[in-house]
C-alpha cells in the first residue's frame, strides 16, 4: 500500500526474526514454549519502540482480508476449537465494519464488529453478532454485546513480503498480516 509507513533496516531484521519465532511457536501463544513466547514479546516490543515516531497508526486504512500469525489469547479468537486449530482471519468491509472469522474444515464462526478510532494508537471495538456455520448451514445467529479497546503497537509494511503487518493488544498480544 502506498500510504503505509516505511520501516527501517532494523525493523526489517526484527520482522524477519518475529516471523521465524512465530513459525516455531505456532499461532497459539498460550500453548507455545514460554521461552519462544518471551522472545516474540521482546521482538514485538522492539518493533513498537521503533514506531513511536509514526504519527497515527489508526489512520492507516485497513482493507481486505488479514491473517492471524500469532495470538496470546486463551479464547477461541486464537483459532483453537477444543484440541483443533483453525485459521483465523479479519475481513474489513469498510472503515467501521469488520468480521473476525475462525474456520476449521466445514465449521465457521463469524464475529461481526464495529470499530471506532479513539486516538493515534487505540480503537474501540464493539461486537455486534456471532454466526456459526457448519457445511454451509447457519446453526446460530445471535446478538453479541462484548466490547473493548485495542491498542495498535506496530503497523507497517514488511519489505520481505510486501504485506502490512500489525501488532496489537486486545488486551492479548496479536500479530496479524494482510493476506494480499
Amino acid at each position: 500500500p502506498s500510504n503505509s509507513p516505511s520501516n527501517s533496516q532494523s525493523d526489517s531484521s526484527s520482522l524477519s526474526k518475529l516471523r521465524h519465532l512465530i513459525s516455531q511457536a505456532g499461532q497459539i501463544g498460550v500453548k507455545a514454549d514460554p521461552s519462544l513466547v518471551s522472545s516474540i514479546a521482546a521482538t514485538c516490543e522492539k518493533l513498537e519502540e521503533s514506531s513511536l515516531s509514526t504519527p497515527s497508526l489508526t489512520s492507516i486504512p485497513l482493507l481486505g482480508t488479514h491473517n492471524l500469525l500469532f495470538s496470546m489469547s486463551s479464547g477461541g479468537s486464537n483459532g483453537s476449537l477444543g484440541p483443533f486449530v483453525g485459521s483465523v482471519t479479519q475481513v474489513f468491509h469498510d472503515d467501521v465494519n469488520f468480521t473476525n472469522a475462525v474456520e476449521l474444515g466445514p465449521f465457521k464462526i463469524l464475529l461481526n464488529a464495529k470499530r471506532e478510532v479513539m486516538d493515534e494508537r487505540r480503537i474501540k471495538v464493539k461486537f455486534v453478532n456471532t454466526t456459526v456455520w457448519m457445511f454451509g448451514l447457519k446453526l446460530l445467529d445471535k446478538k453479541t454485546e462484548g466490547q473493548g479497546v485495542w491498542k495498535i503497537r506496530y503497523f507497517s509494511l514488511d519489505p520481505s513480503t510486501g504485506k502490512m503487518i500489525r501488532i496489537m493488544d486486545t488486551p492479548s498480544l496479536f500479530v496479524i498480516e494482510e493476506r494480499e
